[in-house]
């Protein structure tokens, strides 16, 4: 949700969409349902003394691992999010396409995404060749 949040502040775009954040939601419920609904029953359990009502529910080790992934995985979505598109994890589009431009592999491999940026000559005549609709 930080996530989400922050990029549309920053970036004024959110990064995932509200069907992505429902398929997020579902993954992390399922699994959560499937860790607690295959643990094996513990006999043990009804024989112990009840703990005290003032008892934290959730240890400091436990809040260590929260806060710990958490930040973790901030970071590590914060370095995709506003360093993966400048090129530092993949190549971009256009530089990609400007070396292998030669064999004519964005018009014949990204036609619909180079429609949007390299309407040139070439490439409309590769679209017209394939049957395209560009409307």
């Amino acid at each position: 949700m930080f996530i989400v949040f922050f990029g549309s502040v920053i970036i004024k775009d959110s990064p995932l969409n509200a069907v992505q954040m429902l398929w997020v939601n579902l993954v992390m419920d399922t699994l959560g349902a499937l860790s607690l609904a295959t643990e094996p029953p513990a006999h043990d359990v009804l024989e112990r003394k009840p703990y005290a009502k003032d008892n934290a529910i959730i240890t400091e080790v436990m809040w260590r691992n929260i806060f710990g992934h958490a930040f973790l995985q901030i970071i590590i979505l914060m370095v995709v999010i506003f360093v993966g598109p400048t090129g530092w994890l993949t190549e971009p589009y256009g530089t990609l396409c400007s070396k292998s431009n030669a064999e004519g592999a964005c018009e014949q491999w990204n036609p619909y995404y180079a429609s949007t940026l390299y309407q040139t000559a070439p490439s409309l005549a590769a679209w017209k060749k394939l049957n395209l609709n560009l409307n």
